[in-house]
């Protein structure tokens, strides 16, 4: 079943950051989401409803709302920052 993809502002502007062919396949990995949500090594962040899936040292973090089919993208960023 295809899910809509929902991208923050916030988002948005960190994917606006990385260079033109990271931001190629950044977009690729989101767009993805669309068709599996759930994806083989996604994992589900403990404490809140959120998955991240891993992208190299960088991960991408959103929710999931099944009854809507949607996938909303809150953040992107380098492992070392994302969670604060």
């Amino acid at each position: 079943m295809k899910y809509h993809i929902e991208i923050t502002s916030s988002a948005e502007k960190a994917l606006r950051k990385f260079p033109e062919k990271f931001q190629e396949h950044l977009t690729t990995k989101i767009f993805n989401l669309g068709n599996h949500p759930r994806p083989f090594r996604c994992k589900k962040l403990r404490g809140s409803g959120y998955y991240r899936i891993r992208i190299g040292d960088y991960r991408v973090v959103y929710s999931i709302n099944d009854l809507k089919k949607m996938v909303k993208i809150l953040d992107i960023g380098h492992r070392k920052d994302i969670y604060r």
